[in-house]
């Protein structure tokens, strides 16, 4: 039976696959554009990219390679789920975020009554009974799940996914304007 968090993988899966195929496109563009094709299979994205901002230079706006950017780097912090980052990344781009309101409570080292007592200050409000997962660091030990809830629920995974779904468009454009279309 799947649990209640399968929603939030999945909208992580999306994210990160929409962030992948930015990749494949950017080294389906340099492997048919010559003077481009050492790029190709470079290993670092960011060095296909700069390659690609040179020589696509007069087609793209400044705008264009600030997406192209920035998308690969929200394209690592989702793949690295330092989900903080990610968030920081999508503001960068102008996306408006906002918080989950996810929040966390530190049960360890407490005793069973303790730990109820703890639960049901953080159900009441008490604000020393809990912490929100967007005011703490997403490299935390133990805060790899909360800041997944988070991102899921505040839509960070749909707008990374848009954002590069945009940057996929800037490459689409690339090649209609360099090859004569995708033809891949």
């Amino acid at each position: 039976m799947p649990s209640p968090s399968d929603i939030f993988v999945e909208q992580y899966k999306m994210a990160a696959a929409d962030g992948a195929v930015i990749e494949l496109k950017l080294r389906l563009l340099a492997d048919k554009t010559p003077g481009l094709q050492e790029y190709a299979h470079v290993q670092k994205l960011e060095d296909i990219e700069a390659e690609v901002a040179r020589h696509f230079g007069s087609s793209l706006s400044e705008a264009d390679k600030k997406t192209l950017s920035l998308c690969r780097q929200l394209r690592n912090k989702v793949l690295h789920c330092n989900f903080r980052a990610a968030r920081d990344k999508l503001e960068e781009l102008g996306v408006e975020t906002r918080r989950g309101g996810v929040t966390r409570v530190d049960v360890s080292g407490l005793s069973s009554a303790a730990m109820v007592d703890r639960i049901r200050d953080s159900i009441a409000g008490t604000p020393a009974a809990f912490e929100y997962v967007a005011d703490i660091s997403s490299t935390e030990p133990g805060s790899v799940f909360a800041w997944l809830i988070e991102l899921g629920i505040a839509g960070d995974f749909r707008q990374a996914s848009e954002a590069f779904r945009s940057a996929a468009a800037i490459v689409d454009r690339l090649f209609v304007a360099g090859i004569g279309g995708i033809g891949a």
